[in-house]
């Protein structure tokens, strides 16, 4: 066993000690102290405590400060803010009450005074108190505890906002940092105080969930160890990266925030969302000559903005031609394959004026993107209409956490496209049929379809034709969709069902085989097969007839005539179709939602957002989950529902 190996399995160790002793009854207020030690020793030391400031000022008690190892305590329990690198908030269980004044508690302690670093110091340097919820237990999921930290961060500022919240049974919630156009990268650590005073950095601090299980502790220490290594450089501590070997990198992401130009975080509005939010194109940079130097791209960041340039100009030198006044706090990054400015004070009219100055006062020739994007209009709906939101941006979201292979996440859009696009279709007509149907019955019942004539009784619109073909139309799309979208869709995910379709013998033994392996999907396409059956010997009829359909009937009655609509499988043809395509939508659904979740990562599960609780803006059935998180784990069984009930 290598040195990285044998720290990472003596923390967990620790960790999996600390749980077993506290649920056998030992304190956990005692315990983790104990437990954080021996890793912390001899620069830092973890006791209970209260912290005082410059002013006088005091916290709460805690059950665990990490502080300098010095003899610097004012009593046996007061330790200088100075001096505090750490406070934990200790509870055996936390639950929403709890969790409301463990933050409250922490976010005073952060709120307390400390010397300031003095200038010339390591901008690596840090006096931020870092502050941890820790709690054993929670009957409460990882996700309620984070949106509810969420709530309380809208009113708190952020400076004071509690770093990491540690539930040692489940795993952690803390904060990552993601640049624009990248995904989540590192840990997020709080700046020193007055880190942020000479520019705003483009970030975006997403709120992330930690599936962490048996590594918790180590999720933990490696946080705090990274903060101490900033709060006081060169320090001898293990190695925090080295803590982490062998634990989980999966993240769940919650709701993101942004810098605004005042140094505070506030919440990314919706509308920026990466699924909503369509950035301006990019202005081309060329040479003279012709040659494509870089692109500029102007992003809205809050109360200012933001200059994204790719190629091989150097960013600084573009960013003169916004005017010094706007530079005051200027400056930028360069990652991977472009460079971003620090947030300035501009609109997308300050980047018009820098772009006319460009052309102006240099040599370089300015283009707009000549890459045209072609938006069709799919449907008279959008985000707020449950299909939209389920079947378009819910399946989608589930498809990312699953399929993390390019080319596997390719072939399944590939097969989705079908369903999704020929759902689309068989709603349109379903609703085009049953219109058909009411608008002709309302001119009968108003006897507009009825003409006298020498005694006899003449009907002057006939629709036979028209509902034939919508129906023959929508039987074949019906069909199509159930047995070579969804199946082929199943199918790119690993799950065969082709036997769904079969004569009876082979659809038991098919049933049989698949009950071995998945009992739930099992029972789950007995039930199918009760419609669908229906639905497949209605398309086969049209191979063995001019038409499935009887004519419409008019029967008289006082007013004139009343029609009596055809029917289908023993249905009025209206009530089929809208029952059939309330079936397909719900089953294509649960299906792929079913095959997806076994391809997520085994600390993840799905969970079925109850309907009170859906965003009406756009309102997913599904979320994603921690496994032990506390949420309920969702799995496939049929239902009766309609489509927008479930």
């Amino acid at each position: 066993m290598d040195q990285t190996t044998d720290i990472s399995n003596r923390v967990r160790e620790e960790g999996q000690s600390l749980l077993s002793v506290v649920r056998a009854g030992a304190s956990i207020e005692l315990s983790l102290p104990s437990a954080i030690n021996p890793f912390l020793r001899p620069a830092f030391v973890a006791g209970p405590g209260s912290v005082i400031d410059l002013n006088g000022r005091k916290s709460e008690h805690f059950a665990a400060l990490v502080h300098l190892n010095s003899p610097t305590q004012l009593g046996d329990s007061e330790i200088p803010a100075d001096a505090v690198a750490c406070v934990i908030d200790v509870s055996q269980k936390l639950d929403l009450e709890e969790l409301r004044k463990s933050y409250s508690r922490v976010a005073h302690a952060k709120s307390l005074k400390k010397t300031p670093i003095p200038v010339g110091k390591s901008s690596l340097q840090t006096n931020v108190t870092l502050g941890i919820i820790f709690a054993v237990e929670s009957e409460l999921s990882m996700e309620a505890l984070g949106e509810e930290i969420d709530n309380l961060n809208r009113n708190t500022p952020s400076a004071h906002w509690p770093d990491m919240m540690v539930v040692l049974s489940k795993g952690t919630f803390h904060y990552a940092v993601q640049f624009p156009g990248e995904g989540v990268s590192g840990d997020y650590l709080p700046p020193a105080e007055g880190a942020l005073a000479n520019f705003t950095p483009p970030v975006y601090i997403i709120p992330v969930v930690r599936p962490t299980q048996e590594f918790t502790f180590n999720k933990m220490v490696a946080f705090l160890l990274a903060h101490l290594q900033l709060f006081v450089p060169g320090v001898d501590l293990p190695k925090w990266i080295e803590i982490l070997q062998g634990s989980p990198r999966e993240v769940l992401t919650l709701k993101g925030y942004q810098y605004n130009l005042a140094g505070e975080l506030v919440a990314v509005p919706k509308e920026f969302y990466n699924d909503r939010y369509l950035p301006p194109p990019p202005v081309l940079l060329h040479s003279p000559q012709g040659e494509l130097l870089g692109t500029l791209q102007f992003l809205p960041w809050q109360d200012g903005g933001v200059v994204l340039a790719t190629g091989k100009l150097p960013l600084d030198g573009l960013l003169v031609f916004l005017g010094k006044e706007a530079l005051k706090k200027g400056g930028f990054l360069r990652l991977k394959d472009r460079q971003v400015s620090y947030v300035l004070p501009i609109n997308a009219a300050n980047f018009g004026e820098m772009l006319n100055r460009i052309q102006r006062q240099s040599n370089l020739v300015l283009r707009k993107d000549e890459a045209k994007f072609i938006f069709q209009k799919l449907a008279d709906e959008g985000s707020t209409s449950p299909f939209m939101a389920r079947m378009g941006i819910g399946v989608t979201y589930l498809r990312d956490y699953a399929l993390r292979d390019a080319q596997k996440r390719r072939d399944f859009d590939r097969s989705y496209e079908f369903v999704f696009m020929t759902l689309m279709n068989i709603r349109k007509t379903a609703q085009e049929i049953v219109q058909l149907i009411s608008e002709h019955s309302s001119k009968a019942a108003r006897g507009e379809l009825l003409r006298r004539s020498e005694g006899a009784l003449y009907i002057e619109e006939n629709i036979d034709k028209e509902l034939r073909r919508q129906t023959e139309g929508f039987l074949n799309s019906a069909v199509r969709v159930l047995k070579q979208g969804v199946q082929e869709v199943a199918n790119c995910l690993g799950v065969k069902t082709g036997f769904l379709f079969k004569k009876l013998t082979t659809f038991e033994s098919g049933l049989a085989v698949l009950r071995t392996s998945d009992p739930y999907l099992a029972d789950y396409l007995q039930r199918v097969r009760e419609w669908s059956e229906r639905l497949v010997e209605c398309r086969n009829a049209l191979e063995h007839s001019a038409s499935v359909l009887p004519k419409v009937q008019y029967l008289p009655d006082i007013a004139g005539v009343r029609i009596k609509e055809p029917e289908l499988s023993g249905q009025p043809l209206s009530r089929f179709v809208e029952f059939m395509t309330d079936r397909m939508c719900s089953f294509a659904e649960d299906l792929i939602a079913h095959c997806l979740a076994s391809w997520l990562p085994d600390s993840m599960a799905i969970t079925e957002v109850p309907l009170p609780e859906r965003d009406p803006e756009r309102p997913e059935r599904f979320r994603l989950i921690l496994k032990t998180g506390g949420s309920a784990v969702w799995v496939i069984k049929y239902h009766d529902n309609p489509f927008e009930s479930t």
